[in-house]
This record gives C-alpha cells, sequence and structure tokens, in this order.
C-alpha cells in the first residue's frame, strides 16, 4: 500500500484534481490499498473541517473507499472520535490512530484508556483499527504486551499495525507475536522481505509514491532468487531522498517527473527542497 502525498495548490490548499490522478495512477500500479492523510500526506498540518472535506472530496472525484485507509489519530482524543466517526460515515473501515502524541513518558495504561476510548465512543462494529507506530514523531513506543492486550480486548476491531519505527528488533518481535493474529504493516519496503517472512502481512511505505509498481513487483515476487536485486534497486532510491527532508523530496521527483511543478507544495513547518538539493 502507498501512504499518498497531498498534492496543494499555490495557495496550499488541497489539490483535490491531482490528488484523485495520483491514486488513480497508483491503483492501477498495483497497489492493494492507499493511505490517505497520514504522515506523508502530512495530515496533522490540516484542520478537522480540511481533513473532513478532503475526503469527501477524494471520494466524490472517484476514489473506491473500499481501498482506502485514512489517518484520523490527532492529539485530542474527540478529534479522533470525530475523525473516525467520519470516515464511517464516508464507508471506510479501516483508520489509522496515533497515539496522543504530545506528553512523552506515558504508561501502557494510559495508551490502552485512549485507545479504548476511541473505540468504545465510536461504537461502531465496522471499524477497523490499525494502532500506528511512529516513535521518531511521536515520542512514544508501542510494544508486544500493549498491542497484545488491545487485540484481546477487541478482537478483529484492532486489525493491525503499522510499524514505521524502523527499528527490526521492535518489528520483528511484533511480527513473530502478532503476526497471526492482527496485519503488521511495515512502513518502509526496505523491510518487506525480513517482515514477510517473520509473519507481517504487508507495507504502507511513502516510496510508493514513486516507485509503486517496482514495490508491488518486489512483494510478489518476494520468495524468489531476483528478491534481494530486486530490493536493492529499490533502496538506492530510498537512500537517495533519505539525505533530504523526505515529504518534500518525494513532492519535488513528483515534479519532475510530471512536470507539474504544483507538487512541490508543501505545508509549513515543512519547506520547499531548494534547486540545489
Amino acid at each position: 500500500m502507498t501512504a499518498v502525498l497531498t498534492p496543494m495548490h499555490d495557495d496550499l490548499r488541497p489539490n483535490i484534481e491531482l490528488l484523485a490522478r495520483h491514486c488513480s495512477a497508483l491503483l492501477s500500479a498495483g497497489c492493494s490499498g492507499l493511505l490517505l492523510l497520514g504522515t506523508t500526506g502530512e495530515a496533522n498540518s490540516f484542520t478537522l473541517r480540511e481533513r473532513r472535506a478532503l475526503l469527501e472530496a477524494a471520494l466524490a472525484a472517484g476514489l473506491p473507499n473500499d481501498k482506502l485507509i485514512v489517518g484520523t489519530g490527532c492529539c485530542a482524543l474527540g478529534d479522533t472520535i470525530e475523525l473516525t466517526k467520519h470516515a464511517l460515515s464516508q464507508g471506510i473501515a479501516r483508520v489509522l490512530v496515533l497515539p496522543p502524541f504530545y506528553y512523552k513518558d506515558v504508561t501502557d495504561d494510559g495508551l490502552f484508556d485512549a485507545f479504548a476510548t476511541v473505540i468504545e465512543e465510536v461504537a461502531d462494529d465496522r471499524l477497523r483499527v490499525l494502532l500506528y507506530l511512529i516513535p521518531q514523531l511521536t515520542g512514544i513506543e508501542m510494544g508486544v504486551d500493549l498491542v497484545t492486550r488491545l487485540a484481546k480486548a477487541f478482537p478483529g476491531t484492532v486489525a493491525g499495525l503499522k510499524d514505521s519505527s524502523g527499528d527490526w528488533e521492535s518489528t520483528g518481535a511484533l511480527c513473530r507475536a502478532l503476526g497471526d493474529t492482527i496485519d503488521i504493516m511495515v512502513g518502509t519496503e526496505a523491510l518487506i522481505l525480513q517482515a514477510m517472512s517473520a509473519g507481517a502481512s504487508g507495507c504502507i511505505t511513502a516510496m510508493g509514491n514513486l516507485a509503486a509498481r517496482e514495490i508491488v513487483e518486489l512483494y510478489e515476487k518476494r520468495d524468489t532468487p531476483e528478491a534481494t536485486a530486486r530490493s536493492g534497486a529499490i533502496n538506492e532510491l530510498r537512500l537517495a531522498l533519505q539525505t533530504l527532508p523526505v515529504i518534500p523530496a518525494l513532492k519535488a521527483h513528483l515534479a519532475q517527473t510530471t512536470g507539474d511543478g504544483s507538487w512541490r507544495n508543501v505545508r509549513p513547518p515543512l519547506a520547499r527542497i531548494n534547486a540545489t538539493e
């Protein structure tokens, strides 16, 4: 799956026409699903009203709701609940939920209560929650004990976890402990081969914006002798982009390859990369 960038007009409003074209191309390239309004989509740079409007407009432009996951996690639980209910009202059951991320050094009990509050207040049997582990931005870890506790308390509803930690020790432990119970999705294609062999279900990656077909082929041919070479070729592009701020770099790459300069637009505090970069 691709964690989709959010294209913007020069006034930084979401460019829905360009978003719809980009998403259609990603699905045509073989992506089994798309994540809207995640980290790559700059979700937390948009207001709740903008996030609701973007989703409604994307669906009105023809994006299939059964192919979408929507990021709904916010610092305030009430905002997370509101966005999650809205996604369900649009026929989207799968949501990616960050832990409340302002306070650090919180306990597993506090995190459990936060996710439990969202699930219980939404109170909809259709809901499928993917927990979102990205400690380099949130400052919050979610280990095997907490995730196991949530999966047991809300079977079926806690359907998976996106692990964007980049820490194989943590990812491997989650795969081994929970891979048969929930969908463990790694946050980088660099770990597909390791993670799938350990019990992961797949990948939700920002690099899909640039190399969706190549990553789909890597996934499909992960058990073949050529898999390592395929992985290495994709990683070369990823490592080059990671020498720069990744989201502006991804957008600049798309601006170059598509000829549409509006792809360069990002919301502050992100900034465009410069011409030399």
